[in-house]
C-alpha cells in the first residue's frame, strides 16, 4: 500500500519533467525591408531586413537561453544580407520576441537575377530564404539536470511583400531607417 503514493508521485514528477527536455519553438516574420525598392533595384543592392523572431519556451522549471546566432537572408541562392542574432533568455513557460536586422552592402546580382527579382517584386511573388543558426545553453545553472547545449537551425521562406499589410506602406521601402542598420 505504501508503494502506491510513491508510484503516483513518480508519475506526477515524470509528467512535469517531460517538457524539461523540449527545445524552444521559433517563428519569424518579416517586419520591414530597406534597399529593395522596385524602381531602384540595380545589379548592386545593399538591403536590410527587419525580422521579428519569436521563441516560446515550453519548460515549466527552466529558462531557455540562446548564447548567440547567425542569420543569412538569400534570394535564389545569393546571400543578400547577413548578421548576428543577439543572446537572450526566455523565462519558463513564456514567449520572447526580438528584432534581428541582417543587412548587406554592395551585393552584386547578375543581370538575369536582377530581372527575375524585379519581375517577382512587381508581381508580389518574390521570396527570400532566411537561415538562422542559433547556439543555445538550455540549463542556465540547473545543476540537478545534465547540461544541455547545442545548435538549432531555422529555415524559412518569407514573401517580400508579406510585411506590407502590417506596415500599411508601399511595397518595399528604401531608406526606412531600420533599427540596428549602420548606413553608409
Amino acid at each position: 500500500m505504501t508503494l502506491l503514493p510513491v508510484f503516483l508521485l513518480g508519475i506526477f514528477v515524470g509528467a512535469l519533467l517531460s517538457k524539461e527536455c523540449e527545445k524552444a519553438k521559433y517563428t519569424m516574420d518579416l517586419a520591414a525591408v530597406e534597399g529593395m525598392d522596385v524602381a531602384a533595384v540595380s545589379t548592386v543592392v545593399s538591403p536590410a531586413f527587419n525580422l521579428k523572431l519569436r521563441a516560446e519556451n515550453p519548460r515549466a522549471f527552466r529558462p531557455w537561453c540562446l548564447d548567440r546566432g547567425d542569420v543569412v537572408v538569400s534570394y535564389s541562392g545569393v546571400a543578400l544580407a547577413w548578421g548576428r542574432v543577439p543572446g537572450f533568455c526566455v523565462r519558463r513557460r513564456a514567449m520572447a520576441e526580438l528584432t534581428v536586422v541582417p543587412w548587406g552592402k554592395d551585393v552584386r546580382l547578375s543581370e538575369d537575377l536582377r530581372d527575375l527579382l524585379v519581375s517577382e517584386l512587381q508581381q508580389g511573388t518574390a521570396k527570400v530564404s532566411v537561415e538562422m543558426k542559433l547556439h543555445y545553453y538550455a540549463n542556465f545553472g540547473m545543476a540537478a539536470f545534465a547540461p544541455s547545449s547545442g545548435t538549432t537551425s531555422i529555415s524559412q521562406e518569407l514573401l517580400l511583400d508579406s510585411w506590407e499589410d502590417n506596415m500599411n506602406s508601399s511595397l518595399l521601402k528604401t531608406k526606412a531607417g531600420l533599427p540596428g542598420r549602420q548606413d553608409e
